[in-house]
C-alpha cells in the first residue's frame, strides 16, 4: 500500500497536495515563437487532471537574443505571452494542482537554428553535442540576462502561475556558469564556487525582488554532470546550502549535453533511481524540499520518501506513458497503470529533431485532443488477425469503445514478438508493459482464440463488419553459406536451443545487440558481426549508448563493417570493409539479420479492413501501437462511423 507519495507536502507558502511532481520535459508543442498551443493545453492539462500535485511546465527561454535552446522551445520573454500562458496555467489548476514554469537560457547548448544569435557561455568552451563555440559573454551582458529572467519570471506570475523554476541542470546557461568545466572566467562570475555561482543566486535575487515571498522558486540543478572537470556532488550540495533562504525546493538530476546521456534519461538497460544517492546527499545538506529524479516506479518512489532521501518524486516518461497514474495509485489499482518501458521513442528521440513529443506505448500523449474516445452507439463485430503488440492494442482499444472483438491468435499463446523479447532480466520494463496489456485483455470483453490461424474461409465464415490485419513478421534467414548451421535468435533467447560456450551473433541490430548481451552476461564469450558502420544503430541515441556500454562491459567483440561469407561447424568467416577475412571460433552460430513481414493480401480484399504492425513493415512497438490507434480511430470511432 502506498501512503507517503500521496500524503501533501509543503513549497513554500503552498500545499502540494501529494508528492508526485511532473518535472519539465521539452514538448515542442509550442508555436514558434513560443506561445502555447490547444495540444499544449491538452496535454499538460491530461497530466493535472490524471492528479499529479504539481507540474512544471518544460524549458522556456526568457529573452528574444540567445536565450531559446531548441527548435520549438516553450517562451515568456515577451508581454504578449502572458495570455497565453495564461490559459495553461489555469487549465493546470483547475485540477488542484501547482503550476510552476521552468526558466532557462540555453547558452553553450542552444542548437543552430534555434535562434539566429551565435552561443554564448560564460566561456569559450565548446559543447560537444551541439559543436558549436560559445562567445563569452561580456559583464554586461550577464546583468542583462539576469534581469530578462526577472522579467519573465514576473510575467509567469501575473499569467497565474504558482511558481518558477530556474533551470540550472544539463549545462544550460545558468549550469554551465556553476560548473568549472565550463567557466574558466577571471572576474567575480568565475574562480571559486561563489563566483560561479554569482549568476544564479542574482537571478534568484532579482526573480524574488519582482514576485515577492508567496511566489515559488525552484531550482534545478545538475548534482554531477559525469565527465572529468565537471560539477561534482559535493560542491553542488555546498552550492545550494548557500542559496537555499532564497528559493522554495531543490530539482536534484544530473548529466549535461557533454556527459553520456543516459545519465540525463535513463534507458531500460540502466537501473532505476541510478540517481538517489545524489538526491539523499542533497536532502542532507539543505533544509528545504528536495524533488528527486530517476526513472521511478511507484513502490520506489514510495521507499525513498519512507528512507528520508527526498521530499518529492519527478515522475517524468511515467506520466507519459499514464497520466492517469496518480488517480490509479490512490484507487489501489497499481497493476493498471500503464508502464513506461524506457525505450526514449517518442520522448526523447524526437527531440534531436524538433518533432512533437509522442510516447511509444501512450499514442494519446501529445495528441490529446485528436484521441479522444467514447462509447460506440452501435457496436461492430471486429475481427484482429494476430496478437502480437499491434493486434492486443488494437483489440484492447476497440473492445473499450464498446464493439465486439476477437483476436484470432495462430500461436498457442499471445504476445508475438514480446514474448522472446522480455525475457532478457534487462529488459524487465518491457515485461511489465506485456504483462499489463494481457491483464487489460483479461479484464475486457476481448475473445481470444488461440492456435486459430486466420484464411480467407475464416473471414467469409465469421463476416466481421471490420478485420484488424496484424500477422506479424518472421525471422529472416540470409542467403550465406552454410546458414542452415546457425540457429534463430528467438531459439536461443525461448530457450529451445542452448548455446555453446563461444558464440557467433549474426547481425548487430537491436534483436542481435539485444541477444549478444543477454549471452554475454551468462558467461557465454560472444562475437557480434554487423555489416554497417554501428550496432543498433535504429535505437535513441542514449538507448543505443548505453546498450553498447553493457556490452563493452560484459567484454563483448564488436566486429562492424565486416559481412559474413561463411557458417561453418564452429567457426564464422567475415570479411571487413577493406576485404580482410577474419574467422571467429563459434560453437554456436546465431542469426539476428532482421525480420521479413508475413503476407497479408489474401486477407485483405474480402471485409472493410486496416492493415498495422510488422506485416506492413518490421518495426518498433512505438510503431505497432500508434498504426493500432490510428486504425481504431479513422475506422472504428463514433465519428467514423456516423460519416458512413
Amino acid at each position: 500500500m502506498i501512503k507517503k507519495l500521496l500524503e501533501p507536502a509543503s513549497i513554500g507558502f503552498r500545499i502540494v497536495k501529494n508528492r508526485i511532481v511532473m518535472p519539465p520535459m521539452e514538448t515542442r508543442l509550442s508555436t514558434f515563437y513560443g506561445d502555447v498551443t490547444g495540444d499544449m493545453i491538452a496535454y499538460y492539462s491530461e497530466r493535472a487532471r490524471g492528479g499529479a500535485g504539481m507540474i512544471i511546465v518544460e524549458n522556456t527561454y526568457i529573452d528574444a537574443i540567445s536565450s531559446r535552446s531548441s527548435l520549438a522551445s516553450s517562451g515568456l520573454y515577451s508581454d504578449h505571452l502572458i495570455a497565453g500562458k495564461n490559459l495553461l496555467s489555469e487549465a493546470i489548476k483547475e485540477y488542484g494542482t501547482l503550476a510552476v514554469i521552468q526558466l532557462s537560457h540555453g547558452g553553450r547548448e542552444a542548437r543552430k537554428g534555434a535562434n539566429a544569435f551565435e552561443a554564448v557561455a560564460p566561456s569559450e568552451v565548446m559543447c560537444s553535442a551541439t559543436k558549436r563555440m560559445p562567445r563569452p559573454l561580456k559583464r554586461e551582458e550577464i546583468i542583462a540576462i539576469e534581469d530578462s529572467f526577472a522579467e519573465a519570471a514576473l510575467r509567469a506570475k501575473i499569467a497565474g502561475f504558482d511558481g518558477v523554476e530556474i533551470h540550472g541542470a544539463h549545462g544550460y546557461l545558468v549550469c554551465s556558469f556553476l560548473s568549472p568545466l565550463t567557466n574558466r572566467r577571471d572576474d567575480e562570475y568565475g574562480g571559486s564556487l561563489s563566483n560561479r555561482g554569482r549568476f544564479a543566486s542574482n537571478i534568484i535575487g532579482k526573480v524574488r525582488q519582482k514576485t515577492g515571498k508567496d511566489f515559488i522558486i525552484g531550482y534545478r540543478i545538475s548534482a554531477s554532470e559525469f565527465i572529468d572537470g565537471g560539477l561534482e556532488l559535493e560542491e553542488a550540495c555546498s552550492f545550494v546550502n548557500s542559496i537555499q533562504e532564497e528559493i522554495n525546493y531543490v530539482n536534484v538530476s544530473a548529466g549535461i549535453y557533454d556527459s553520456k546521456n543516459f545519465w540525463v534519461i535513463s534507458p531500460t538497460y540502466e537501473p532505476r533511481g541510478q540517481l538517489i544517492p545524489m538526491a539523499a546527499k542533497m536532502k542532507k545538506a539543505v533544509n528545504i524540499p528536495v524533488i528527486a529524479a530517476g526513472a521511478f516506479t511507484p513502490l520506489l518512489a514510495e521507499q525513498v520518501l519512507n528512507d528520508g532521501n527526498a521530499d518529492l518524486i519527478a515522475f517524468g516518461r511515467a506520466l507519459l506513458a499514464d497520466p492517469c497514474m496518480p488517480k490509479k495509485i490512490a484507487e489501489n489499482r497499481l497493476s493498471d497503470i500503464r508502464p513506461c518501458i524506457r525505450g526514449n521513442e517518442g520522448c526523447t528521440s524526437r527531440f534531436y529533431t524538433g518533432c512533437t513529443i509522442r510516447c511509444e506505448v501512450n499514442p494519446a500523449c501529445g495528441q490529446e485532443n485528436r484521441f479522444r474516445f467514447k462509447k460506440v452507439k452501435k457496436p461492430m463485430k471486429v475481427m484482429v488477425a494476430g496478437g502480437g503488440i499491434a493486434g492486443m492494442e488494437a483489440a484492447r482499444l476497440a473492445a473499450l469503445l464498446g464493439h465486439n472483438v476477437t483476436i484470432y491468435e495462430k500461436e498457442d499463446r499471445l504476445g508475438g514478438h514480446l514474448i522472446e523479447s522480455t525475457v532478457q532480466d534487462f529488459k524487465a520494463d518491457e515485461e511489465k508493459y506485456f504483462k499489463w496489456i494481457l491483464k487489460q485483455l483479461d479484464k475486457s470483453s476481448v475473445r481470444i482464440l488461440l492456435n486459430t490461424p486466420v484464411i480467407s474461409d475464416t473471414i467469409k465464415k465469421e463476416k466481421p463488419d471490420f478485420l484488424i490485419i496484424a500477422v506479424g513478421s518472421e525471422y529472416q534467414k540470409p542467403n550465406i553459406k552454410g546458414a542452415e548451421n546457425a540457429v534463430i535468435a528467438e531459439e536461443v533467447l525461448e530457450g529451445t536451443f542452448a548455446a555453446g560456450e563461444n558464440i557467433a551473433v549474426i547481425g548487430g541490430g537491436i534483436v542481435g545487440s539485444e541477444t549478444t548481451l543477454a549471452l554475454a552476461r551468462n558467461n557465454h564469450k560472444v562475437t557480434i558481426i554487423e555489416m554497417a558502420p554501428e550496432i543498433a544503430s535504429r535505437h535513441e541515441s542514449s538507448t543505443q549508448q548505453s546498450l553498447i556500454s553493457q556490452l563493452q562491459k560484459a567484454k563483448v567483440q564488436i566486429l562492424v563493417n565486416h559481412t559474413v561469407e561463411e557458417i561453418g561447424a564452429g567457426y564464422v568467416k567475415a570479411k571487413d570493409d577493406k576485404g580482410n577475412t577474419a574467422v571467429i571460433k563459434a560453437d554456436t552460430s546465431i542469426l539476428a539479420t532482421g525480420l521479413v513481414s508475413r503476407g497479408y493480401q489474401e486477407l485483405s480484399g474480402i471485409v472493410p479492413n486496416g492493415v498495422i504492425g510488422d506485416c506492413m513493415e518490421p518495426r518498433k512497438i512505438f510503431e505497432c501501437t500508434h498504426e493500432a490507434w490510428k486504425t481504431v480511430r479513422e475506422y472504428l470511432s463514433e465519428s467514423y462511423i456516423k460519416e458512413i
